[in-house]
């Protein structure tokens, strides 16, 4: 399957995401951005994790303001800061947030043709259907 990516290689992309991830670290570092404490009050998790969706609310309205304008340049950079501000409320999330990367990445790698197939029409990867006998 990754001869139909053809404009970027697997390692060049790993490179532009480890880029994006070690600076958002370095940013919640250099700014003295804490974890979230999921241990003390949940009230107050939870009013942190609202203000996070504010920021995500945001960035993905900037995004469809460029895409809705076609400015695919600028729409990748806006869909950049989303990546940004999500990977931020992951790593604020501190142990929680690595599970939570790590559990996703092996839902997703468990999925196979077998498993499911992409539908065109959607754009979607959708499970298929068991054939019962």
């Amino acid at each position: 399957m990754a001869e139909d990516m053809d404009s970027i290689s697997r390692q060049d992309f790993l490179d532009s995401i480890n880029r994006i991830a070690g600076s958002v670290y370095d940013f919640h570092d250099r700014f003295g951005i804490p974890a979230i404490s999921v241990n003390g009050s949940s009230d107050a998790a939870f009013d942190r994790l609202r203000t996070r969706l504010a920021y995500l609310v945001e960035e993905s309205g900037e995004h469809s303001r460029e895409l809705n304008q076609g400015n695919l340049v600028d729409a990748s950079v806006e869909l950049a800061d989303i990546a940004f501000v999500a990977m931020g409320t992951l790593l604020e999330l501190d142990d929680m947030g690595a599970r939570a990367c790590r559990s996703v990445a092996i839902k997703n790698d468990r999925k196979t043709h077998e498993t499911h197939t992409f539908d065109a029409g959607s754009g979607k990867l959708v499970k298929r259907q068991s054939r019962r006998a």
